[in-house]
């Protein structure tokens, strides 16, 4: 949910900087859009298992404090795709 959530987000806020009539430029874009979304995802299920590792081994304060990292790494994830994503939207030339 989280991963098309930021896709949409990132695929709109590709589409507002700019179409293009290339069908190859809209797919570019929304390919790296997926790939962040994906991407993005991934980190949140690996934030949610390690707290959940946390909670079993260490109680409610290793959880929080596992979830507190991963959701930083979770971040620093997305806010990479979405540079990545950005920078597709401006690219005007299909590769």
């Amino acid at each position: 949910m989280l991963g098309r959530a930021l896709f949409l987000s990132l695929f709109l806020v590709a589409c507002a900087k700019g179409t293009t009539s290339e069908p190859c430029h809209a797919a570019n874009t929304a390919g790296a859009g997926a790939k962040t979304g994906a991407t993005t995802a991934i980190e949140g299920v690996k934030t949610f298992g390690n707290s959940a590792a946390g909670l079993v081994e260490g109680g409610s304060s290793e959880a929080k404090s596992r979830w507190k990292e991963g959701s930083k790494d979770t971040k620093k994830t997305a806010r990479e795709g979405g540079a990545e994503t950005k920078e597709a939207a401006d690219d005007k030339q299909c590769h």
